[in-house]
């Protein structure tokens, strides 16, 4: 099964995905993120359309077609922690998937701009940074996202956010 864990940049994502992982060692953790990088630093300059990969068709393309083939020759289940802003590109990743048999998961992790903000300066970065400055478009984009399990992560350690995920997904 695949596993997309969605949220607002510096929600905690990548945490629950190596938790997760942790918790059951035979599961893959799949970087959408680099699938993304190759995507748009491999187009001319003339073709950039910003650093949200959702702007690049492709990148839906080569997810889709990589987690399939790892999906096909892997039997552990595969986590897959990043960020879909807008509310159809989930859609896009999984009905190709599903169309080749293959399970898909959408978790959705929720907390407040205040939480995710500070999460984003105790990772290091910088004040008005990139992600924090995309915040509010994922709040308010992720009140749209259909057939999605919403967890809400306020006040919750990674362990628990695991917990939840495992009992969401059976």
């Amino acid at each position: 099964m695949i596993i997309w864990i969605n949220g607002p940049y510096g929600v905690g994502k990548s945490s629950l995905a190596e938790k997760l992982h942790n918790m059951e060692p035979e599961s893959f953790i799949f970087d959408a993120e680099l699938v993304g990088n190759a995507v748009r630093d491999n187009m001319p300059k003339e073709l950039f359309n910003g650093y949200i990969f959702e702007g690049y068709p492709l990148w839906f393309t080569l997810c889709s077609a990589l987690l399939a083939d790892i999906t096909q020759r892997y039997a552990g289940d595969i986590y897959v922690p990043m960020t879909l802003v807008y509310p159809d590109s989930f859609e896009k990743i999984r009905r190709p998937l599903e169309e080749r048999g293959i399970s898909v998961r959408h978790i959705l992790l929720e907390s407040s701009y205040d939480l995710i903000h500070d999460r984003i300066l105790a990772r290091g970065e910088a004040e008005g940074c990139w992600c924090m400055r995309h915040i509010h478009l994922c709040l308010q984009n992720q009140k749209d996202f259909k057939n999605v399990t919403r967890i809400r992560s306020f006040g919750k350690s990674v362990s628990e956010l695991a917990v939840e995920v495992k009992e969401a997904i059976v």
